[in-house]
């Protein structure tokens, strides 16, 4: 019998740092949007986090069928320092405020 290989670690990668394109270029489009770069901002805004979790699962179907190799992983940690990185900012702007310089 021939083995397939895996392809689980890999597609979470690549979904997952889409997913992060699509959330900075969300961000970037424009800082006053016109009515339409708006709807052209919730489409990637979207995009990204479906991108996101479909990374997600990828990583996790990759790790449940024991795929060998470290791509299964790094999907799931670009995920988790987006989060972490959102979460960071939360915390400092509670913390340390929005005072004027």
């Amino acid at each position: 019998m021939t083995s397939k290989k895996r392809t689980f670690g890999a597609l979470s990668t690549i979904v997952s740092l889409a997913g992060a394109l699509l959330l900075i270029m969300s961000y970037s489009v424009s800082a006053n949007p016109a009515p339409g770069e708006v709807m052209l901002i919730k489409s990637l805004f979207f995009s990204a986090l479906g991108s996101l979790v479909i990374g997600i699962l990828l990583g996790v179907i990759g790790i449940v069928t024991g795929e060998r190799g470290f791509l299964k992983f790094t999907g799931l940690l670009i995920v988790f320092l987006m989060v972490a990185g959102f979460i960071a900012a939360f915390l400092s702007m509670t913390f340390i405020g929005f005072g004027e310089p």
